[in-house]
């Protein structure tokens, strides 16, 4: 089965005949009908019903056609896309990312800032692993994430495996996170003492990572007796409003996409330094896009109090 094939079945059953058919495609229409014989015999089924009165499609003739038409229209967008001259017409860019909320308000800048008549923009967002994966895939050009005094020996060891480079952005430190209702909302530091008859929220790890990539902090010696795992920022949040949740992160946060009424508070005891960057692959040439994109990711990180 060919495109050409499905082009002539679709283009017969607009038509209503083969004659009319082969003069919209300025074939012959003898060619027409040896072209839908040849796809009849291979699929083995009857396509269209001829008679004196016409054509008229079969069930099954109908149920190709539904199929084939979807595979007509990638098959011109494809070759739309690919006769443009996309470094004028067409923009694309792509990052992935550990949970952040500065990352998603970098993302919905760069849309409103640099607007474009066509553009591809991929955000994805997970673990540390995911992201690290993507950018190895080229599922993505740029993966934004952390690294801790306790995981930079082990990070250091998967960027140089995966041929990456890690570009830091800025340093952080620990924060607890929960909501402004949450009963320890009024001090002004816990200790992990205080957060254990509350749920600890994890993001979703796949079982064969190592520890040191979780997303949260690893506060030594803490085993928390309560675990909600989630795997995306709304179901954190909702955690955090409705359960008395709280998450163990760095310390930025925003309140434009949905994190309205959380707030942090620092660890005592607790000040495992964190430096939060990008990772391309060795010696990439980044796109104009991911330039713009990072500088809006400094923007933004800048912006957010740390404190």
């Amino acid at each position: 089965m060919t495109l050409l094939q499905l082009k002539y079945i679709s283009t017969v059953a607009k038509c209503g005949s083969f004659s009319k058919a082969a003069q919209a495609l300025y074939v012959s229409q003898p060619g027409i009908s040896k072209m839908v014989c040849a796809l009849e015999e291979e699929l083995g089924i009857t396509i269209f019903v001829r008679s004196a009165a016409g054509i008229t499609l079969t069930a099954e003739g109908r149920e190709l056609l539904n199929m084939g038409e979807r595979l007509l229209t990638d098959a011109e967008h494809i070759s739309q896309h690919f006769s443009q001259d996309l470094s004028k017409t067409h923009e694309t860019l792509s990052v992935s990312s550990q949970h952040y909320c500065f990352v998603i308000d970098a993302m919905m800048a760069y849309q409103n800032t640099y607007q474009k008549e066509s553009y591809t923009y991929k955000f994805l967002v997970g673990q540390g692993p995911e992201v690290i994966q993507q950018v190895v895939d080229k599922t993505t050009e740029l993966g934004v994430l952390f690294i801790s005094s306790r995981s930079r020996k082990h990070m250091n060891r998967v960027f140089g495996d995966n041929n990456l480079e890690f570009h830091p952005l800025f340093d952080s430190k620990p924060y607890v996170f929960i909501h402004k209702s949450h009963p320890l909302a009024s001090k002004e530091v816990l200790t992990i003492e205080e957060l254990h008859p509350y749920p600890c929220i994890m993001y979703e790890l796949d079982s064969d990572a190592p520890s040191v990539l979780q997303e949260e902090m690893l506060v030594p010696d803490f085993y928390p007796q309560k675990v909600t795992i989630v795997n995306g920022l709304y179901q954190s949040l909702m955690v955090m409003q409705q359960c008395q949740g709280y998450d163990l992160g760095t310390g930025f946060i925003s309140e434009s996409n949905g994190a309205q009424g959380v707030i942090k508070r620092p660890i005592k005891g607790f000040d495992d330094p964190i430096t939060i960057g990008w990772v391309c692959q060795k010696a990439h040439t980044l796109s104009q896009p991911a330039e713009r994109f990072i500088q809006l990711l400094q923007k933004y990180g800048r912006d957010l109090p740390e404190a």
